[in-house]
Parts: C-alpha cells; structure tokens; sequence
C-alpha cells in the first residue's frame, strides 16, 4: 500500500489534515489532528499495555533478546521478489 493511499485512508477518517508548505504552495504537509491525537494516544496506551504483558509471560530478558533478533533481522533489508505471473 503506498504512502498516499494510507495518508488518504487517514483523511476519511479524520486523523490527518493536510495543509500547503509555507514556502513552496506546491508542496502539502499532513498532521494529525484533535482526533488523530486522541487516536494515537490511545495507540501508544494499548501498545504499552501489551508490551508489558509480553514481558511479565516471557520475561523482560527474553523480550529483549526477542526484540533484538527482530530489529536485526529488520536492517536486513531484504527485497521481496516479483510475482510471478497468474495464468
């Protein structure tokens, strides 16, 4: 999904406004708005709600390592391969 279609799908619902650059008109800046930061306010509450149960059922030391071996294998940087074409 590119960038302009999540921006766009944020803009239905009301997150996000968009908004000209102040020195060059042709450019459109996006923000969050009122309710985009409620939303993320609660997304930040509910993700650390979760983080902490991760850790009290696996550990805080094996969450680490976990999250470790995940942010390496993010650098990574890997290319998905092409489709191979439907017949």
């Amino acid at each position: 999904m590119s960038v302009l279609l999540i921006v766009l799908f944020l803009f239905v619902l009301g997150y996000v406004e968009t908004f000209a650059d102040k020195d060059d008109r042709r450019i459109k800046r996006v923000r969050l708005t009122p309710q985009g930061e409620a939303k993320l306010d609660e997304a930040i509450k509910l993700w650390s709600a979760a983080q902490r149960q991760f850790e009290e059922r696996v550990g805080a030391e094996q969450a680490a390592k976990l999250r470790a071996t995940l942010d390496a294998v993010a650098d990574l940087d890997l290319q998905m391969p092409a489709a191979a074409p439907s017949d």
